[in-house]
């Protein structure tokens, strides 16, 4: 369970650019409030898509179980590497698109890409039954702005829960998609991928040169 402390519209997502763009007022009611919350639901789908992609090595908990995940992607090094319990995959190339095809076939049914969860929110925007609730929390030392949609019915997930780091890294997902439950959060990470670490596990893992 991801603990939070639900803050009112106006003080709840961190970047100050998104507090210009919603225009937060203590008064904001009905249309202008909506404004508001499509403003804040597009500002996360833009801060995970949007920009250069950050070089992280991530670890999530999938809640419920044991498993863990570890995610490690350096764009500008052209690698990646996913680690599903005792599994390492890598991938090498330069071409950025490939690289999010590659995370999304390993992380499938188990963390959704961030151009997935982008989506999500952009449809959650332009869909006046969806309710939102935005709060703030910290999962591995790092600041995350989440938001908890429910009654979304012309989005493709209808009600969900995620959370994205200021830097754009998905910090936390709780949504069933179909048959497919994501549950995962955050328990680790730090900016940058340790070359020497990708080095080691080299020689036990498969590579996919996209």
């Amino acid at each position: 369970m991801i603990l939070q402390k639900p803050l009112r519209r106006c003080a709840v997502l961190s970047a100050a650019a998104l507090l210009a763009l919603a225009g937060c007022s203590d008064k904001a009611e009905g249309g202008e409030a909506a404004t508001e919350d499509q403003a804040a639901l597009t500002e996360l789908s833009g801060r995970l898509v949007e920009g250069d992609q950050p070089a992280y090595t991530a670890e999530y908990l999938i809640e419920g179980s044991e498993e863990s995940v570890l995610v490690a992607v350096d764009p500008e090094a052209g690698t990646a590497a996913v680690i599903v319990g005792d599994r390492p995959r890598l991938w090498a190339g330069e071409d950025a698109a490939d690289l999010a095809v590659w995370l999304g076939q390993e992380l499938d049914g188990i963390l959704p890409d961030e151009e997935t969860v982008a989506a999500w929110l952009s449809e959650t925007a332009a869909d006046p039954s969806a309710s939102t609730v935005f709060s703030n929390t910290t999962l591995a030392g790092e600041l995350a702005d989440c938001v908890e949609v429910q009654g979304a019915a012309d989005s493709p997930v209808g009600a969900y829960e995620v959370c994205v780091t200021t830097v754009g890294v998905i910090a936390s997902v709780s949504a069933k998609v179909g048959d497919t439950a994501y549950t995962a959060k955050l328990v680790n990470y730090h900016d940058g991928v340790d070359a020497a670490w990708i080095d080691e596990i080299t020689g036990q893992a498969e590579t996919a040169n996209q």
